[in-house]
């Protein structure tokens, strides 16, 4: 599934009603859980002088102030906080420039800890649009080295896409995102990373994909050569 359209709460709503396919009473558990660290995140961060009656709160509604960053970043690692939409949060809180060359380190650590795809899909998949929202080519090599291993899954979508903002590697990128243009599970962000990139060498595997029975894959493909021949 390609998270990129949704906002936090259908994100959030695709997740619960995913706990919902498994047995009632996991699925409350999982919800207690939930409001009990969410109540203690709330207590520290007002601790901390910031007005929220939820974690959420630094999500959903603009934020002035982000002297929050660090301490979500030691939350995020912390005994204290195990469910993954609570982690997931604080990822998608974080996600703002105030965080820009605080956060990639123990981001990508954090990463690497993911043990199930139901984490990788939440966690994974928003950390890897960190990663595309605030681009550093400093941070290129592990970024490719997630995006070409499937068994990161669909966690790598955010991670291929920034691929395409690369301006030191432009040729590693373009090789490696054509080889994912043949991975379904990342298509449409290999497509639009090369758009990016203006990769004219990928011009005939792109115009390729414009006849591709997917209407979506069609679609991006178009937009992506409209990008490399027009602009």
């Amino acid at each position: 599934m390609d998270f990129s359209s949704l906002n936090n709460d259908e994100f959030v709503e695709y997740v619960i009603k995913e706990h919902k396919k498994r047995n009632t009473k996991e699925f409350y558990e999982t919800q207690r859980i939930r409001k009990k660290e969410d109540e203690f995140v709330t207590m520290e961060l007002r601790k901390a002088g910031f007005k929220v009656s939820s974690l959420f709160d630094l999500v959903n509604f603009k934020q002035t102030d982000f002297g929050y960053i660090n301490l979500l970043l030691n939350l995020l690692d912390s005994e204290k906080i195990t469910d993954s939409i609570m982690k997931d949060g604080m990822v998608r809180a974080i996600t703002v420039r105030k965080a820009k060359g605080i956060a990639e380190n123990q981001l990508l650590k954090f990463y690497g800890n993911l043990k199930t795809e139901q984490e990788k899909e939440t966690i994974g998949w928003s950390i890897g649009n960190w990663f595309d929202h605030l681009y550093s080519d400093s941070y290129f090599e592990p970024i490719k080295e997630i995006s070409s291993n499937k068994n990161n899954g669909i966690s790598r979508q955010m991670f291929v896409k920034a691929l395409g903002k690369t301006k030191e590697h432009k040729p590693i990128a373009e090789k490696l995102l054509f080889e994912l243009t043949f991975d379904n599970e990342v298509v449409l962000h290999a497509i639009s990373a090369l758009g990016k990139l203006k990769s004219t060498n990928s011009i005939e595997r792109l115009t390729e994909l414009t006849n591709n029975k997917n209407k979506t894959i069609k679609k991006v493909a178009n937009k992506a050569l409209k990008k490399i021949t027009t602009e």
